[in-house]
């Protein structure tokens, strides 16, 4: 891996530097977005909050960074909360096949263990941004370490530069790509946020994304620890979560619940509480009624949790039970009609009271940024200040668990890279 005193990285002490193009962000949007506009030739600033670039990178998936999914473009662009329009120029431009095709060209060839996941084969992070920080010194781009921007600079409603703490940068072409504000530890600040209203735009409020949430009710969080690998959960109008659901200390987490996490998090800025309709094992009504005739006929002496608990886990059961207001002790047998019809219920639609997320601490994205209509699709450039331009978290686009948020960062990233070239 390349350590910084092998990158080509300034030490920027109250001075003032130009370049051709300015990247706010050391991240994998900024670091492609810097690629991009050095390929076209340009000379490249990138201006890192931290004292190293690509530290949220180094953490994602555990250090194994699901770096993108077997989906093609469209199918994946679908996957976003933006419309499918703003999305697709960026993923179609450079999409999975690319990003991965980019890696392998590196020495980091990628694995799918599942089929629709993608790794590094070294199932390490830092080959990746090993291959990104590579690639930027080859090309001359220069990364300034610890150098937060504080303030855009702008003339005649065009960008000329952007100060610092430090001194200042001209350039006639800024590219925000600061990220989210998902673990503050490793540089989630949104910082940029206050760049882009400088420059007229408004910032639709960012709350936790992909986070676990915090049940209200007492039971859930008393089986941490417990997977049920094959749930389908529903909230409002958004579409079903699906797959695993991990019970946490505080409440429930995993790929089932994580999708849903935003819009949970943005209902709860105005309610108490948010609802969860819990199907625990993504089965229709039907097939628990048959199931539980089924045992009534032959295994009625035997108690209604032991039961139970030859499909899902013995304390779950016990827990669900409980929560429904059923003798889980009882015998099949005894299962009156209205007690039937009340766990099926519990099976398939429980409402699962929820209290709040894990906070951002926890959270592996952000909900909110800067709203797709204020910019420009095909070059993720501003509306309202020429020569400024958004990449990856910045904008409020969405992106579910499983490979699309690094993704859309290295395509977003691209695209406004080599819109601002050309300009």
């Amino acid at each position: 891996m390349l350590y910084p005193s092998q990158i080509k990285i300034r030490i920027f002490m109250q001075q003032t530097l130009s370049c051709d193009c300015l990247v706010a962000g050391g991240g994998p949007a900024g670091l492609s977005a810097a690629i991009a506009a050095a390929e076209a030739g340009r000379r490249v600033i990138v201006a890192e909050y931290l004292p190293s670039p690509g530290r949220k990178l180094l953490a994602s998936g555990s250090g194994k960074c699901n770096l993108t999914n077997a989906l093609p473009p469209e199918a994946l662009a679908r996957r976003f909360s933006a419309p499918f329009r703003f999305v697709r120029p960026a993923l179609y431009s450079y999409p999975p096949g690319a990003w991965r095709e980019f890696l392998s060209a590196r020495g980091v060839p990628t694995v799918s263990p599942d089929g629709f996941h993608y790794f590094p084969k070294s199932m390490r992070a830092a080959d990746v941004l090993d291959a990104l920080l590579r690639r930027c010194r080859t090309l001359g781009v220069t990364i300034l370490p610890g150098t937060p921007l504080r303030k855009l600079l702008i003339r005649d409603g065009k960008i000329s530069g952007a100060e610092s703490g430090r001194g200042r940068v001209d350039s006639p072409r800024l590219i925000l790509a600061c990220g989210g504000m998902g673990y503050p530890q490793l540089g989630g600040r949104g910082s940029g946020y206050e760049l882009a209203r400088e420059a007229g735009h408004r910032i639709v409020p960012p709350v936790p994304a992909l986070v676990g949430l915090r049940a209200a009710e007492g039971w859930a969080a008393r089986l941490p620890g417990i997977i049920l690998p094959a749930a389908t959960v529903r909230f409002e109008k958004n579409p079903a979560g699906t797959g695993e659901l991990i019970f946490t200390h505080n409440g429930v987490s995993g790929p089932a619940v994580l999708d849903l996490s935003g819009s949970v998090a943005r209902h709860l800025e105005n309610a108490a509480e948010a609802v969860l309709a819990c199907n625990w094992q993504s089965r229709p009504p039907e097939a628990y009624r048959e199931q539980f005739a089924l045992w009534q006929k032959q295994d009625g002496k035997k108690q209604l949790k032991t039961l139970l608990a030859r499909m899902l886990p013995a304390a779950f059961a016990d827990a669900l039970c409980e929560a429904a207001e059923l003798p889980g002790g009882g015998s099949a047998a005894h299962l009156r009609a209205a007690q039937r019809d009340r766990l099926v219920a519990a099976l398939t639609s429980y409402p699962l009271r929820i209290s709040g997320t894990d906070g951002w601490s926890k959270a592996m994205a952000t909900a909110g940024g800067v709203p797709p209509e204020e910019v420009d699709a095909k070059t993720l450039s501003s509306r309202f200040c020429a020569g400024l331009f958004f990449a990856g978290e910045m904008l409020d686009v969405g992106a579910p668990c499983g490979g699309y948020n690094i993704q859309w960062a290295v395509s977003s990233g691209r695209l406004a890279g080599s819109a601002a070239a050309r300009l």
